[in-house]
């Protein structure tokens, strides 16, 4: 009797419903730091802040809006990737995405994605305009039409979502009730399958998740990124795809941790947060680290 009492108490305790507190007016300011380390190219950092306002109470939860208010990288102008990273982030600021949140503060639907695509459609061949015009031998590298083509594609509802949803989020937890032990699946920021485990202890949030892809799936996401990166080597590599990953040629790995503390109201305090990514030997990791601002 006493040992199932304290399996009782323990599983109680290891169990949090992670519900913000909201009201009309009410405003969150965050700052995100990211550094990464790539293969073949210098570290460099991404900063920006975000103001999270709850713009409106409903009868079934909220009206949110989450605008990036500012961006730096110091990322070279040269670093073809850094460059690329900075003008996906660049493209939203300065705009407010509307979210509608239900009761618990789960994110359900964008309701200005309309708007927001054609913005940032506006500020991405802009962006790369000017990258191009800075460094005219990436055109070596990647044509400026792909590059373009590829960042448009890449905004959609599906990914805004996933990225508010995903791990460096202050709303990544909102709505959800996480126990120790528990797991869940979802899709990271680069389209890959991941498997995630949680543990909770008092207001603190850890995670850890894995690429969670069968070969199939595997061969799908190499062949979409083919597609997109180079079209023109498409059909062979749909041919050998098979003989290529069975070599261990196209290796991938993911890996991510994070920390949250979350505060009395229910509300983020902090995220740390650390991806590895590998891909055909080369390993490259994003440490991470949002803050509440006071």
């Amino acid at each position: 009797m006493v040992s199932i009492l304290l399996t009782a108490a323990f599983a109680a305790q290891a169990q949090l419903k992670v519900t913000p507190q909201m009201a009309k007016g009410m405003e969150k300011n965050y700052s995100t730091e990211a550094t990464v380390n790539m293969p073949g190219s210098a570290a460099f950092k991404m900063t920006s802040d975000t103001k999270v306002t709850v713009i409106d109470a409903t009868a079934d939860g909220y009206t949110v809006e989450m605008l990036n208010t500012a961006f730096t990288t110091d990322a070279a102008a040269d670093n073809m990737m850094g460059q690329l990273m900075a003008i996906s982030e660049e493209t939203m600021k300065g705009l407010a995405i509307r979210l509608a949140l239900d009761k618990d503060g789960n994110v359900k639907q964008i309701l200005n994605f309309d708007e927001l695509k054609s913005k940032t459609d506006i500020m991405a061949e802009k962006l790369v305009g000017e990258l191009f015009k800075k460094a005219p031998q990436l055109q070596q590298m990647m044509p400026k039409d792909a590059v373009l083509q590829q960042i448009k594609e890449s905004v959609t509802q599906e990914s805004i979502l996933r990225s508010l949803q995903n791990t460096t989020s202050p709303l990544a937890l909102s709505g959800k009730t996480i126990m120790t032990g528990a797991q869940d699946e979802y899709v990271g920021d680069q389209n890959m399958k991941m498997k995630r485990m949680y543990f909770v202890n008092g207001k603190n949030v850890t995670t850890n998740s894995t690429m969670n892809m069968s070969k199939d799936d595997l061969k799908k996401f190499i062949i979409e990124q083919v597609e997109k990166m180079a079209p023109e080597q498409a059909d062979m590599i749909k041919q050998n795809i098979d003989a290529v990953i069975d070599s261990g040629m196209l290796k991938f790995d993911m890996s991510e941790t994070a920390t949250y503390e979350l505060q009395d109201d229910g509300w983020v305090k902090s995220i740390k947060a650390e991806n590895k990514n590998e891909a055909m030997g080369q390993k490259s990791v994003i440490n991470t680290v949002v803050t509440l601002l006071k």
